[in-house]
């Protein structure tokens, strides 16, 4: 049986101990609260002043939890890049969204950046209106009604994070809305752009340098030509598409592109 180290003293039999990790002279503490051990800093360097913090962040948390409150807190940078790391596992065993690269993004360019140092707690509406302000700033205009749903489905997806782990309730997570402006839709294509679509590819594929440029531009000449023919949207419905969803014509004299 390993014996204990004399850099580790236990204030309360399996609840409390206080220890100092190699080569740092603070010391650290962890306490059970609801059968689960917990880790924290006391940021303290005297034994005596630890053992007070220690008991007193013990006691802290103890009053959370009866609050319904969560026992430990982070900071929401630590707790989105958790977010990017599922996301990121989750695409990687083929359940993710296609969606998931539109809120990584959203996370590294706006989240983290306005949000980053704040205890994920502390992500109240006087906060979130702050972020309203501050991301009208960046972008140069306010955000359209589209744009705001893809920013709250990624704020909603570290949220999540943080209630898997404990560090947000159900109930003191914020509520998002959505206000912003109407987006303005494109018209589709008519015939006569998407002649002048059709013809320009060869010659845009051709102007590719590398080898793998090349490979990517006829591979989007495909994507598009499929979308057309099929009339599929973008992204999820087009990927799904299975050869056995495919009918090939056999009579092309009906198709005419000049």
């Amino acid at each position: 049986m390993p014996q204990p180290l004399t850099t580790t003293h236990t204030l309360m039999y399996k609840e409390l101990v206080l220890y100092i990790r190699p080569n740092s002279r603070i010391w650290q503490c962890r306490y059970k609260i609801d059968h689960k051990w917990q880790r924290g800093s006391t940021k303290e360097y005297k034994f005596d002043l630890a053992c007070a913090k220690a008991k007193e962040m013990m006691i802290e948390a103890e009053i959370r939890k009866r609050n319904n409150l969560p026992v430990v807190t982070r900071k929401f940078k630590d707790v989105a890049k958790l977010a990017v790391e599922r996301m990121l596992h989750e695409r990687k065993a083929n359940i993710g969204k296609v969606s998931y690269i539109d809120y990584m993004r959203v996370v590294e360019r706006y989240l983290i950046p306005f949000f980053g140092n704040r205890a994920i707690t502390n992500i109240d509406y006087v906060a979130l209106d702050e972020f309203d302000d501050w991301r009208i700033s960046i972008m140069g205009k306010a955000p359209t009604q589209s744009t705001l749903l893809t920013h709250n489905a990624a704020l909603n997806r570290v949220f999540d994070e943080g209630v898997i782990r404990g560090y947000l309730t159900e109930i003191t997570r914020p509520k998002l809305e959505v206000k912003g402006r109407l987006g303005e839709r494109r018209p589709a294509f008519d015939l006569d752009e998407l002649k002048i679509l059709i013809r320009g590819f060869d010659a845009w594929i051709d102007k590719a340098v590398k080898a793998h440029s090349k490979q990517c531009r006829y591979l989007l000449r495909d994507y598009v030509f499929t979308l057309i023919d099929t009339g599929a949207r973008p992204g999820k419905e087009l990927f799904d598409l299975k050869w056995k969803q495919v009918n090939l014509a056999k009579d092309f004299n009906s198709v005419v592109m000049r």
